[in-house]
Parts: structure tokens; sequence; C-alpha cells
């Protein structure tokens, strides 16, 4: 399917694939606004690409690859080389996670959408779009995030009374007109085929598809994220949200092994690595002096 839309207030263009992006972006929101509509749409969102295939070249035993192939298969720019890449932290994790370590492919439609999130542990995501139409995305910068939880909460308390982790569930759209009015900021583009898009830790971001689209992302942590990794451990312990891997064992992992860390990474580590030892000494001296004053640590535990 194209973007000739047949709906309430059909694109009217002779041709398709000429409708302005503004257009349907316009015709996207006002369907969500409407409370009379329904528009059924379908998303092929989250798909493995172990079982289903990658849409970059993959080296295997199965298939020869001609000699372009096999550059693309080895390219740090192939979405299932980059997670491990030496720079990369998570090449560090043995275990391979689906849609962090392994790219996850996305066929999409018009109007088909992904809400306000940020990625689990707050890492960087990278998406490309393999052919299709654009993909319409929105995008708040990490200052701001909890701002916009606190629009959104203000907006709409009666949901995150009852989901207090409402935004990790991907199920809220929200505006992005109505966020800027409140005073929180949103930058926009179109990602067109064979564009990447890469969003940075902690950063919200939302959007839709302008049409019939193949597109595939996946996770990466450079050694800039490990602070940001550690306070959204803090974060996920403050709403009771289990974490995807232990972020603990990843330091302790990599400061076990420096010879395999490049001098920025390694730096990174020791500083990770001083600041959770003290964290473990002030809770093991917390801990002694409650049981010492005679409280149970059952108590203690928050």
């Amino acid at each position: 399917m194209g973007r000739g839309y047949d709906g309430p207030q059909s694109f009217t263009t002779p041709v398709p694939q000429m409708v302005p992006t503004e257009l349907v972006e316009k015709e996207f929101w006002r369907l969500v606004n409407s409370i009379e509509e329904d528009v059924t749409v379908e998303y092929g969102a989250d798909i493995h690409s172990k079982e289903f295939g990658s849409g970059f070249p993959v080296s295997d035993s199965k298939r020869h690859l001609t000699p372009e192939e096999e550059e693309y298969a080895t390219s740090g720019w192939n979405l299932n080389v980059m997670p491990v890449l030496e720079q990369s932290v998570l090449c560090h994790i043995n275990a391979d996670i689906s849609g962090m370590k392994v790219p996850w492919l996305y066929v999409g439609m018009v109007f088909s959408a992904f809400c306000w999130h940020i990625e689990d542990h707050w890492s960087y995501s990278i998406n490309y779009l393999h052919w299709g139409e654009p993909k319409t995305w929105y995008g708040v910068p990490s200052l701001a995030a909890e701002h916009l939880e606190e629009v959104m909460k203000k907006l709409t308390p009666e949901l995150f009374d009852s989901q207090p982790d409402l935004l990790h569930q991907l199920v809220t759209l929200m505006n992005p007109n109505t966020l800027m009015s409140h005073g929180v900021p949103v930058v926009r583009t179109n990602q067109c085929a064979g564009e990447f898009v890469i969003t940075f830790p902690r950063a919200y971001h939302s959007g839709f598809n302008q049409g019939y689209n193949f597109a595939e992302a996946v996770n990466f942590c450079t050694a800039d994220w490990l602070p940001a990794g550690r306070q959204c451990i803090e974060h996920y312990r403050r709403l009771r949200r289990y974490c995807v891997f232990s972020h603990e064992e990843l330091i302790c992992k990599m400061a076990a092994c420096p010879e395999k860390l490049d001098l920025n990474l390694a730096a990174a580590v020791h500083k990770e690595m001083f600041i959770m030892v003290q964290e473990e000494r002030r809770l093991r001296k917390a801990l002694l002096e409650k049981v010492s004053c005679g409280e149970s640590a059952l108590d203690w535990v928050p």
C-alpha cells in the first residue's frame, strides 16, 4: 500500500507518492485527536531479524556472498555488526538480547505509529530505512526528559495513577504541539529510504510512517553512555522495573579484562567501578549500623 489513503479525508493528489509529508502528518494528528472516527492500521513491529532475516547482508555458511555483499556484511554500519563493535560496550554482554544486540525489523503502512518512549537502559538507538515511504520522527533532548514526563502526567493524571510506568509501555501518543505549548522542546525530521536516524540516551522519541516501508533498528552503547546507564538503573529501581541486563555485572566484567578496552572506555569503566564500590561500602556501613541498633535488616531494605 502506498500513501493513497482512502479515509474520511482522502488525499486527493493524482499520484499517491506525491502526497506532501505535511499533509499526511496533518491527517495523522487529526485522526489521533478525533473521538468520532476509527482507523485501523497494521504495523509489523519488533520482528526478530535472526528468525526472519536481516535487510543487511550477513556472513554465514548457508549463502555465498558477492564481494560487494561481503563488504557490507562486515561494515560497522551494518546493524548486525554495530552493537558488537569494540567501541560498543554491549559487545561485553554474552547473551543475544533481542532488539538491543540483535536488530528488529519494522514493516510499516500509512499512519502506523510508534509512541513516545526512551530506549531500554537509556541506550543509543539507530534506525535504518531500507526502502519505502518516509518515516516521520519527533524527538525531545535528554535534558527535557523529566519535563516531558511531568507534562504528560499533568495532562493525563488518570492514566499515570493506574500505571506509573506508562511511558515504558509504548502506548502513549501526544501531539508535539501540545508538548511545545507546555515548554517541552521538540524536534522533527522525515527519514527517507537509505537514511539513518540515531537517538541519544534518554532522548524521548515517537513518530509514524508515511506509507508502506521497511526499516531495521538496534541499540548500541559507547563509553559516554555509562553514567546514563547507571542513572537509568537507579530510575528503574524507584519504579520497581526489571532490567534487561545487569549493569553492575557489565561494569565488573569490563573491569576484569582491561586489556580488551581502549583508553577512553577503560577510563570510563574505572570511574564507574569506583562509584559502584563507594556505593556498596556506604550501603554495607548503613546496614551494619541498623543491625547494631537492633533493627531488622528486612525493615531497612527500601
